[in-house]
């Protein structure tokens, strides 16, 4: 049995179990048993319970997508580029939505979850606050709080990306991307010199 085989079972067992019974019936041995390997096996090769977490959260990272969009796949056109990084973002928020709502549910108790789960925003945000002081340089937007902006920006998208995973189009029947491109040309203006 390869290494990466058992590390992709031990990380589908643990999900599986979360998304069924939370975290704390997550045990490291209910998780070796739904994957087939002993108990030493997770221990050996994630540490603990958190470090299965820590996997998990990497392996559903979207950071290297938006990575991309904020330094390989960018136009220097502020609306255009913030239109595909939000985009991007809220599609890739809505194929793992099942994992973002556990997180959030089982966040609650396990600080832990948390810690792990704030370290992808925080490298987004340092990207987008990266691209907003470049377009300035550039003379495309006015000196602001560049933290605040990206903050901002994020909040935006994540609100719409909650209010559509757990409402759907209850709230609102308009097209995602007819919402968000508003959203981006309203935040685009208050940018602009």
């Amino acid at each position: 049995m390869s290494t990466k085989g058992t590390a992709d079972r031990i990380i589908e067992a643990a999900l599986h179990l979360v998304s069924e019974k939370g975290y704390t019936a997550a045990t490291t041995k209910a998780i070796a048993e739904l994957a087939g390997v002993n108990e030493v096996t997770i221990f050996r090769h994630f540490g603990s319970k958190q470090g299965i977490l820590k996997a998990i959260i990497e392996k559903f990272s979207y950071y290297p997508l938006m990575q991309q969009e904020l330094t390989t796949n960018v136009t220097w056109d502020l609306e255009s580029d913030l239109m595909n990084f939000s985009l991007k973002h809220f599609n890739f928020l809505m194929s793992i939505k099942d994992f973002v709502m556990i997180g959030f549910k089982e966040g609650i108790q396990f600080p832990e979850i948390n810690e792990e789960i704030a370290s992808v925003p925080l490298l987004i945000k340092n990207e987008l606050v990266h691209y907003l002081k470049e377009m300035h340089q550039r003379g495309k937007i006015r000196e602001i709080n560049f933290e605040a902006a990206a903050l901002s920006l994020i909040a935006m998208n994540f609100g719409h990306f909650m209010s559509r995973a757990r409402l759907g189009t209850i709230v609102s029947e308009m097209p995602t991307e007819e919402l968000l491109q508003t959203s981006i040309t309203i935040f685009s203006r208050g940018l602009v010199s």
